[in-house]
């Protein structure tokens, strides 16, 4: 039976990292936040994305001008960024099997777009995009019923805990990927439906769903 799979864009088809770490060291002082060294960065990688604000000094009312700000300086280097080695593939061989494939992130949907189309990712017109970084759960949950989708038979990957929170709250189900933003040891311990190690992974998706 096909399933529907939902990608977040940042870490899961993209590794924007790098690009993250960039822009945030141009922007977050322009907030106040404290400095972010390499070191520190990979401390915060295990921390929720909540503790990470909290860390970093965002005050929570300047936090969606912060995510607008981010997503402008680093919309030029994504755009040259490589989606993850082997995506593509792994990709084709879900539609091949009859799945849905869609983006679901906090992105905006012009970006993820343009993006979509410039590396030419297979079967990913459908993108939600603009969720906010903690609008997620409310945007799967429109998504099972404007699509008539049972629940369980939608799955959201996502590299972040916040992903797995939202997947978990709309009653989806969840696949860990461990080449993004969080550890997969950390996300693994908060009981993701399924852990992926490398892309082709996502393949046992249909063979593990009931």
């Amino acid at each position: 039976m096909a399933v529907h799979i939902l990608f977040d864009f940042d870490g899961t088809l993209v590794d924007s990292l790098e690009v993250a770490f960039t822009a945030f060291r141009q922007v977050g002082p322009e907030f106040g936040c404290t400095h972010l060294s390499r070191e520190r960065l990979e401390r915060l990688r295990g921390m929720h994305a909540l503790e990470v604000v909290h860390a970093l000094g965002v005050p929570m009312y300047r936090l969606p001008q912060l995510a607008t700000r981010m997503r402008r300086a680093m919309r030029a280097d994504l755009m040259e960024t490589a989606p993850i080695e082997g995506i593509g593939e792994v990709l084709e061989t879900l539609l091949q099997r009859g799945h849905r494939l869609g983006i679901l992130s906090s992105n905006a949907r012009a970006s993820v777009h343009a993006y979509v189309r410039r590396h030419r990712l297979p079967g990913l017109d459908a993108v939600i995009g603009g969720t906010g970084l903690f609008g997620k759960a409310g945007a799967l949950r429109r998504q099972t019923r404007v699509q008539g989708i049972e629940p369980g038979r939608l799955v959201y990957v996502g590299d972040e805990l916040r992903d797995l929170e939202a997947a978990r709250e709309a009653r989806v189900r969840f696949a860990a990927v461990a080449w993004g933003y969080t550890p997969l040891e950390s996300l693994a311990a908060a009981g993701p439906d399924f852990q992926c190690r490398h892309p082709r992974d996502l393949l046992s998706i249909d063979v593990e769903m009931p």
